[in-house]
């Protein structure tokens, strides 16, 4: 009886541990599992279902160390649009060519049939810098010039209107010669209030007018906006790519396709072969040596030639320096240190086109603006 007991006692027992044993492994399956993520599985669908969402739901992009990270955007518009008596006094200011000593205006740089450039290498006036595009500029406050050294609308103005290139006249004498012309007189009251021309009000009315300016509306608005026809499967793997494998997302981002920063791409000697220092030429600072501010990309298949020199005649041509991680080509040389984000780029034949379809796809409808009747 006793040995039976004993025995029965001993299979209860390893019954008891095995279940034990068992429960135990399971937990410990059960525990791994949770300690080890899913690995993520590659998205294999189409690129156009892809992209076809929210910004904020596209693949990742290809962000370099230290980059904010900023996703495309859709155009946005100036926040504080000017008055309409503002803008029709900032116009005139605009193109009128008695502000200066040269017979020049601030249109004869910025001609809104060329996409407010001039299509110059550099500017008509002379010096050693191409004529910005200045669609958006408003978005640039605080980072005006290609080298940042103005940081108001009012700044940027007076550096143009008395630079010995460009107008070659001073705006102290600007209120003077401009009571002079009485029709700008009913246009000062209509626009301020009251009849007295001043520096500062002929700099903020040339400036309103200035930031009035913009692009307008694109293909690539309208896809980010729920029209997925509107860029065609070339357009939408040029913007994988932009935002991928060839990583321009890094600089040119947001709204604008501008990161607001200053980067040094070399081709730094101007036509002269005299180094320009860019940023550095008014922060003295070795860091600064060769910087420039990004572009905006907005209507750039229109706005050639490119960089602060104009030395790249085409936008094929710049792609494929930038494909090239930039070699200085035609004797040109870095000054200080070549950006970081310029990197060799494996892109085949079909990628680079892909890439300039989807730059095609930033551009809007030519300006129509038509020079004003001006006050006499």
């Amino acid at each position: 009886m006793s040995v039976l007991n004993t025995k029965t006692r001993f299979v209860v027992v390893f019954t008891i541990l095995a279940c034990l044993t068992l429960s135990l492994a399971n937990c410990a399956k059960s525990g791994n599992k949770a300690d080890k993520p899913d690995v993520e599985k590659e998205d294999t669908r189409p690129l156009r279902q892809r992209y076809s969402t929210a910004p904020q739901n596209w693949p990742k992009a290809n962000w370099y160390q230290g980059v904010k990270q900023t996703e495309l955007a859709v155009f946005i518009s100036n926040p504080k649009p000017a008055s309409e008596e503002m803008l029709v006094l900032g116009k005139a200011l605009f193109f009128d060519n008695r502000l200066g000593n040269r017979n020049n205006s601030c249109a004869s740089c910025h001609v809104p049939a060329n996409y407010w450039t001039d299509k110059a290498i550099v500017a008509a006036g002379g010096g050693n810098r191409n004529s910005p595009n200045i669609q958006n500029s408003w978005y640039l406050n605080g980072n005006l010039m290609l080298d940042g050294r103005a940081a108001t609308s009012a700044q940027q103005i007076t550096l143009a209107i008395e630079s010995p290139h460009e107008m070659a006249g001073k705006v102290s004498d600007l209120p003077k010669r401009l009571k002079a012309i009485v029709g700008y007189k009913p246009m000062f009251v209509a626009a301020y209030g009251n009849e007295d021309i001043t520096e500062e009000k002929i700099l903020n009315a040339i400036a309103a007018f200035s930031n009035s300016i913009e692009s307008g509306k694109t293909a690539f608005d309208d896809f980010v906006e729920g029209d997925y026809a509107a860029l065609s499967d070339e357009q939408i793997e040029g913007m994988h790519l932009f935002r991928t494998k060839a990583g321009c997302i890094n600089c040119h981002n947001g709204p604008f396709f501008t990161d607001l920063e200053y980067h040094n791409l070399g081709y730094s000697l101007d036509f002269d072969g005299q180094y320009d220092y860019g940023r550095a030429n008014f922060t003295d600072k070795a860091i600064d040596r060769g910087k420039f501010r990004t572009p905006g990309l907005r209507n750039v298949s229109y706005t050639a030639p490119y960089l602060h020199n104009g030395t790249v005649a085409s936008l094929d041509e710049m792609v494929d320096l930038l494909i090239d991680s930039l070699p200085q080509l035609q004797g040109q040389k870095i000054a200080g240190t070549l950006s970081p984000h310029i990197k060799k780029l494996n892109l085949s034949y079909d990628e680079r086109n892909a890439l300039l379809a989807f730059l095609g796809s930033l551009n809007s409808s030519r300006p129509g603006v038509q020079p004003p009747v001006l006050p006499q």
